[in-house]
């Protein structure tokens, strides 16, 4: 799952949080990793370093010094010159495993699901960065232009602050992307990846769920009792077990309940990332990863304990069935010009990899729906598509309103 955070200020985030693996373990450090085109375009390879992450932080080359965006401040000011709003310094963009993943990977040590989840991370990121963009206001323009490259620093942790297994990956990008067409650092634009927040958690899904079917595992979906699709699950753990390692999303939802009841309404995505943050604690607990790991293995059963060391003894990498795209595409089509005549291209591939979870191929999914706009049965116009279908039913609903026109009398 993909959270975002747009952070206002963020001095010392890397060094002070970052940096441990959400609790403070004297003389352990997590080591970050640069990523992205914005990045190499920087000169920023391999091992993040405290330096080079402050001065991007702060909108500067961490070589020349020299100050690359177009505003010093990233503060806007009212007349009067007062702040209304603080500017953007960083954008951590949180990638969550699913819990039996993490009880199996941390407690159950297979340490093979780590690297899994790295490479479904890797995937995510690299569709996130496709969406980086910039505002253009040159020449009277006012719209965003896509640039495709963000300056990303990856830190990988595997537990909560409640020091439950939790294994997720923090990128976190700095509020920079060069605009190639004005030869230029600016501001990111970031609100097309805001968008596709559900679609890039079903690329990160996806992909992790075809690599632990490959690993040996069986997966099953998870759906709410509203039938509302969250995500998958290893088979074989005890839903008892991962509720018990579950903390944080137990604190979720009691913040969630309760600003029901105060509202009377369900919080909005970016409500509820507001609500979590408010719910965690900001300082580190001070303990050893020898510590965490017994702590987490004192909280198991003996059954349960036998349960994680069966499942993993018993998941050997296999080579899984993999279906073809164009069924998933198909269905979701099928789904959403149910209700639309048009939409957003980013919401049929979302329908489509919740479909296909596991079992297809991203890359083949995105060249299916290439296909089919190049043979006329799809549609774009930018980022929203129709299909044929769905705009001959559109034009017989507008034909049937036109010809009732003036039929009959006015009521009353």
């Amino acid at each position: 799952m993909l959270t975002i955070r747009a952070m206002s200020d963020g001095t010392g985030y890397s060094a002070r949080h970052l940096e441990h693996s959400d609790y403070y373990a004297e003389g352990e450090r997590v080591t970050g990793r640069w990523q992205g085109r914005g990045a190499e375009l920087l000169g920023l390879a391999g091992e993040v370093r405290a330096e080079d992450f402050e001065a991007i932080r702060d909108g500067l080359d961490p070589r020349s010094g020299e100050f690359l965006r177009q505003r010093q401040s990233a503060d806007r000011a009212g007349a009067g010159g007062e702040v209304q709003s603080h500017g953007r310094h960083l954008y951590d963009f949180t990638i969550s495993a699913p819990k039996s993943v993490s009880v199996m990977a941390v407690v159950g040590g297979d340490s093979r699901l780590i690297a899994a989840h790295e490479r479904a991370v890797a995937e995510a990121l690299a569709e996130l960065e496709h969406q980086a963009a910039t505002r253009v206001r040159l020449a009277g323009a006012n719209g965003d232009r896509t640039t495709g490259n963000l300056a990303i620093a990856v830190y990988q942790h595997d537990t909560s602050r409640e020091l439950d297994p939790q294994l997720h990956t923090h990128a976190v990008a700095a509020n920079l992307t060069y605009d190639g067409t004005e030869g230029r650092w600016k501001a990111l634009q970031a609100s097309g990846i805001y968008e596709r927040r559900a679609y890039l958690t079903e690329v990160y899904r996806n992909s992790l769920a075809r690599e632990v079917r490959a690993l040996g595992y069986e997966i099953e979906d998870r759906r709410d009792t509203n039938g509302r699709d969250y995500g998958f699950e290893v088979s074989g753990l005890s839903r008892g077990l991962l509720d018990r390692f579950s903390q944080r999303s137990r604190q979720r939802d009691g913040a969630i309940k309760l600003f029901v009841a105060e509202n009377g309404r369900q919080p909005t995505d970016n409500e509820v990332a507001v609500l979590v943050r408010e719910t965690r604690a900001d300082k580190l607990i001070e303990i050893s990863t020898g510590e965490v790991r017994a702590r987490q293995l004192s909280q198991l059963e003996q059954t349960e304990v036998a349960a994680l060391a069966e499942l993993n003894r018993s998941a050997r990498a296999t080579a899984v069935r993999t279906e073809s795209a164009k069924e998933s595409l198909q269905y979701a089509e099928d789904h959403v010009f149910e209700r639309l005549s048009v939409a957003r291209d980013h919401e049929i591939l979302t329908e489509a990899l919740r479909r296909g979870r596991g079992r297809i191929s991203h890359s083949e999914l995105k060249g299916t729906l290439k296909l089919q706009e190049s043979s006329g049965l799809v549609l774009r116009d930018g980022d929203e598509i129709a299909t044929a279908e769905s705009l001959r039913r559109e034009r017989e609903m507008i034909e049937g309103v036109n010809r009732g026109i003036g039929r009959c009398e006015r009521l009353g």
